[in-house]
């Protein structure tokens, strides 16, 4: 008897550590998980959902306005569960972390793990929180499976303890499966590391004290650098490769590379970079967050060469077209002008109509064309000519007087705002500003209704030292989920389209670019409905700065 009680202590520890194995394969696995890409979700203090991943989007189904705005528990079944769960949040400094059921857009459940993580200001008050969600229901049905199999060997043990060998035999069959595990998870690493390997991306991955762990062939390639030569180094150790100093730059330069914490806005950071002549890389830094710490960063090197020069052969394609179309549609505008004019003889009332026409059609021609070239100018860097240091309100004012009297005749009420005094001199080239304050005007006249109002203000801001021009109008407002490609190549809003088919798209990216070439800044705030208003700023310099501006040309 007492042998046979050695044998069931045995046995009991047996189990103990096979049961502590399968625990820590568990902990690995989670671990692991950590740093694949999750669904997650941005929540605010009343527990309504602020804004979703694609990956979140992928898993339930849903699109961001089905989701956006609602509250967090019309996800789950269990509505007094996620109720105990809110409630926690706000009270803990860790992460927060329950199992629920996912309700998805085609009504069917998905078991799934909920981690919360509060957010908080300096001074220690609730924000919201981030919830991150993955989907267990398989994780959840192999530990199923696996507990089930430990269970059924443990009461066949318990059961036959006079029979050892099929004791040791259901031990041996239990190991076999962890073992197997071990295996399946070792593969999986193994399958994620010749991705890596062989991405048709250069991979650099930093661990969390900007050391370098992995570099991939392509990256290896692309820098003309070994893996054992970088791996192990800092970027401060690559100071001195001059082959390696466009990235390095961009590196110490680079907000989400330097942080050790999430920040609320942190974006994808890319640049473009030139290591050898003829081939242009874009790096993107990306920051790997974990619990709201930076655990590593990822910085994809990704070859753009070929659509550098397709973008260059573009720019000369669309240059010279425009040149050669600008020859005869000025002669066309002429010889039209001089018929308009009765130069060429009297033309009758019909005539006269079908002659305008005509004119007006090829204004636009002439209009359109003027902006191609623009942008072809802007994409050789060859845009600013003239600079010199003036008072904005010397630009601004000549302009007024032709607005207000075609915006009388619309029936909008036109106003300009401007400081007392003028405002400091600014290095600008006159045409170019110009343009961009008409295209500011004539977009706010053309999408305002009569009754509606027009407002141009300038003033100076002390603390930033830059002058700010504005443009603000009561008209169509432009549509939230469109306003980030406002100032893209060829983009009009929806609604503005419908309002008014002429335009070519071109006058906000063209602005963008002349002031963004002035060292400015250009920006709009807008609500679909109640109006828009533009801004841009310029740097206030004065003498020795502008003769150091016109150097840097």
């Amino acid at each position: 008897m007492g042998i046979i009680k050695q044998k069931d202590s045995l046995v009991e520890k047996r189990i103990q550590k096979i049961k502590e194995d399968r625990d820590e394969l568990q902990r690995y696995v989670d671990e692991l998980t950590m740093f694949l890409p999750l669904a997650f979700c941005t929540v605010n203090p009343l527990h309504l959902i602020l804004g979703v991943n694609q990956e979140f989007l992928n898993l339930t189904g849903y699109s961001e306005m089905e989701v956006i705005g609602n509250e967090i528990d019309s996800l789950f079944v269990d509505k007094e569960l996620i109720k105990k769960f809110k409630e926690t949040i706000p009270n803990k400094k860790e992460r927060v972390t329950e199992e629920a059921k996912l309700l998805v857009k085609d009504g069917g459940e998905i078991l799934v793990s909920v981690s919360a993580l509060a957010r908080r200001d300096a001074s220690g008050n609730f924000l919201g929180y981030f919830i991150t969600v993955s989907d267990i229901s398989e994780v959840k049905e192999f530990q199923k499976k696996l507990e089930e199999r430990v269970e059924e060997k443990t009461k066949e043990l318990e059961k036959k303890t006079n029979e050892i060998a099929e004791s040791r035999l259901a031990l041996l069959n239990i190991l076999e499966e962890t073992d197997e595990a071990w295996k399946r998870t070792e593969a999986e690493r193994d399958k994620t590391m010749a991705v890596i390997s062989n991405f048709t991306d250069g991979l650099i991955i930093f661990n969390k004290d900007n050391i370098i762990d992995i570099v991939n062939f392509k990256a290896e390639k692309f820098l003309e650098r070994s893996a054992n030569d970088l791996i192990g180094k800092k970027v401060e150790d690559l100071k001195n490769d001059k082959h390696l100093d466009p990235l390095t730059k961009i590196l110490f330069e680079t907000r989400e590379f330097n942080d050790k914490q999430k920040r609320e806005d942190d974006p994808e950071s890319k640049k473009e970079i030139e290591l050898k002549k003829g081939q242009t890389l874009e790096v993107s830094v990306v920051p790997i967050i974990t619990a709201g710490e930076k655990r590593e960063t990822l910085v994809v090197l990704h070859d753009i060469s070929r659509e550098k020069m397709v973008e260059a052969m573009k720019s000369e394609f669309v240059s010279i077209a425009a040149h050669q179309l600008r020859t005869p549609l000025a002669a066309i505008k002429w010889t039209m002008k001089m018929l308009l004019e009765g130069d060429l003889g009297e033309l009758n009332e019909g005539q006269m109509e079908l002659v305008n026409k005509v004119y007006i059609s090829n204004e636009r021609m002439v209009n359109l064309i003027n902006d191609l070239l623009n942008v072809s100018r802007i994409e050789e860097g060859k845009y600013l000519y003239k600079p010199e240091l003036v008072h904005i309100e010397d630009i601004v004012e000549p302009l007024l007087e032709s607005y207000r009297i075609e915006m009388e005749r619309r029936g909008i009420d036109f106003k300009i705002k401007k400081p007392k005094e003028k405002t400091p001199t600014v290095a600008v080239d006159n045409e170019k500003i110009t343009l961009v304050i008409q295209n500011f005007l004539d977009n706010a006249m053309k999408y305002t209704p009569k009754g509606g109002s027009v407002e141009i203000s300038i003033d100076y801001d002390k603390d930033i030292n830059r002058v700010r021009v504005s443009v603000k109008d009561s008209g169509v407002g432009i549509p939230k989920n469109q306003q980030l490609r406002m100032f893209s190549k060829f983009f009009r809003a929806a609604n503005v389209i419908r309002m008014e088919t002429e335009g070519s798209g071109l006058g906000l990216f063209i602005s963008k670019n002349i002031v963004e070439a002035h060292g400015g800044k250009i920006w709009f705030e807008s609500e679909e409905g109640k109006g828009s208003t533009f801004y841009f700023n310029l740097p206030v310099k004065n003498k020795k700065e502008f003769a150091d501006f016109l150097k840097k040309l």
